[in-house]
Order: structure tokens, then C-alpha cells, then sequence
């Protein structure tokens, strides 16, 4: 039977040396089992601290993955929301531009239906129910009805038994027969016009009578043939015959 050996304890001194003039010497003594515990120690520390180390790095490349995926959610939402955007500001452009052609296109509307009102309104009318003539002027000396220049009046002259009618629709806004001058009539027909009627027979409406176009303001007989006919617009003198619709 062989005989057991006896295993010996192998142990470590560690000795510093110093270089300095004392040459001092210390001597550590290091115990094999302690240093192989040592070790282990140190190894299990290094191995839980690449194993931590892995773990966040596992965790930081997860969320950096996320974080990725989240960005390029965003940046194509942003893409859609820009398209939007442009969609809209189209969209925006193209309604102003239809805005701008409906207003002009009621702006329009509404001056031709001023217009149209304006020339309803417009005393177009002849003012003698029959045939007339233009009287030429004679100078101031002449006998009969002179025209009023400052009115741009013109003085027709008709036949007996004709009447001075009203060129017009409207509202008599005057009614003037002083003695032995010529009497007036004037007709508010609205939106500015006011027709002027002068004769020396007698009036045959009053103020604030309604007419309409071809109402007899006067009668014509020998001693009054001579009209007078004026028209303004806005306290303006028009031309009458620029107005006047021979055949209206």
C-alpha cells in the first residue's frame, strides 16, 4: 500500500525592495488560498460588469431602434402634414381667385343693375304728345318763350290741341303759376333725375301727384304753344336731346 504524500501548502512573499541609502526591505506574505479567492472575486465582479455592460447596451440599442423608428414615424408625418399644407394653400388660392371673380362678377351685376335703374329712372320721353318743333333762338327781344341757357333749356313749339306730357315715371316735386309768366312743373323721377316743364297754359297736376310717362301736365291751345323742357340729374343740366327717345 503505497504511502500518502503529504501535499504542502504553497505559499507567495512578495518583497519590496526600496533603492533608497537605508535599503529598506518589506516582505508580504501572500497566502495561495486568499489570492485564489481574490481572484474569483475580481473575475465574478468583471464577469456581472460585461454582463451589466451588455444588458445596457442591448437596452440603449433597443430604444435607439425605437427612437429611429419613432423619427422616421415623424418625418413622414411631417411630409404628409406639409403635402396637406400645400393642398391647402392651393385650395386657399384658388377660392381667393373665385372670390375675386364673384365679387367682380357682383360688382358688375350691381353697376348693371344701377345702370338699368338709372336709364328706368331716365326721363326718356318726348315732352308733347303730338308733333313739335325746335324753336330757334331769336334774342332777347323776341317775342314768346326764351330759353334759359344756364338750364340748357330747349323750347319745342306744338299744334293746338296737343298736350305737354310727362317724359317720365315720378313724383311732382313742384308746381309754379305766378301772373303772366310762364308756369313750372318739375318731376322728381328718382336716382337724381328731375325733369322741368315750362308753358303758359295752367298746370294739370300738383305737387306730390304720381304720374307716369305721357300724363298731361298741360293742355296746348293757341296762346300757349311754346314748351319749355330741361332736365338734371344730381342739380347737374343735361343736354335734353342727347335723352330723349324721338320714337320712345
Amino acid at each position: 500500500m503505497a504511502s500518502k504524500r503529504h501535499k504542502r501548502k504553497v505559499g507567495y512573499t512578495i518583497m519590496i525592495v526600496s533603492d533608497s541609502v537605508e535599503k529598506n526591505q518589506k516582505k508580504f506574505h501572500i497566502n495561495t488560498g486568499l489570492l485564489s479567492i481574490v481572484a474569483f472575486v475580481l473575475l465574478v465582479v468583471v464577469v456581472c460588469y460585461a454582463e451589466y455592460t451588455t444588458i445596457l447596451m442591448h437596452g440603449a440599442t433597443e430604444r435607439s431602434e425605437v427612437y429611429a423608428g419613432q423619427i422616421a414615424a415623424l418625418q413622414e408625418e411631417n411630409e404628409q402634414l406639409l403635402q396637406e399644407k400645400e393642398n391647402l394653400e392651393k385650395q386657399v388660392a384658388n377660392l381667393n381667385q373665385t372670390l375675386s371673380q364673384k365679387e367682380v362678377q357682383v360688382q358688375k351685376q350691381e353697376e348693371d343693375i344701377q345702370t338699368a335703374a338709372e336709364e328706368e329712372d331716365m326721363p326718356k320721353g318726348f315732352p308733347v304728345s303730338g308733333a313739335a318743333q325746335i324753336k330757334e333762338a331769336d334774342g332777347e327781344d323776341a317775342a314768346g318763350l326764351q330759353p334759359k341757357e344756364e338750364w340748357k333749356e330747349v323750347i319745342f313749339t306744338a299744334a293746338p290741341g296737343t298736350n305737354v306730357i310727362a317724359t317720365g315715371a315720378g313724383t311732382v316735386a313742384g308746381v309754379v303759376s305766378e301772373g303772366d309768366e310762364p308756369a313750372g312743373i318739375s318731376i322728381d323721377h328718382g336716382n337724381g333725375y328731375v325733369s322741368n316743364y315750362r308753358n303758359m297754359g295752367a298746370p294739370q297736376v300738383t305737387v306730390g301727384s304720381t304720374v307716369e310717362k305721357g300724363t298731361v301736365l298741360f293742355g296746348i291751345e293757341e296762346n300757349n304753344v311754346e314748351i319749355g323742357y330741361s332736365v338734371t340729374k344730381d342739380n347737374v343740366f343735361l343736354e335734353p336731346m342727347e335723352i330723349i327717345e324721338i320714337k320712345g
